[in-house]
């Protein structure tokens, strides 16, 4: 046998490996897409008037919890394509 022939089974395994590789870096890729989405999401509330948060039916202290979950969508978002 040669020594570059996998056999079955090592094959096999180089093969899981590389798939919970993938499933990790997509995990870790998804996570940064959400962070970056949340950041976005709370500068831009961050920059807007009391009085434009109060016309869309928010207040000062929504502002984190709202660009946490537009965050939590994007990576789940991402994660689904």
């Amino acid at each position: 046998m040669h020594a570059a022939t996998l056999t079955g089974a090592a094959r096999s395994r180089k093969t899981a490996t590389n798939n919970a590789n993938h499933g990790l870096l997509l995990r870790v890729r998804a996570y940064f897409a959400g962070r970056r989405i949340e950041r976005r999401t709370l500068e831009e509330l961050n920059m807007t008037t009391d009085r434009e948060l109060a016309d869309l039916g928010l207040s000062r202290y929504d502002v984190p919890r709202i660009a946490a979950l537009a965050g939590r969508q994007a990576a789940e978002k991402f994660l689904a394509a």
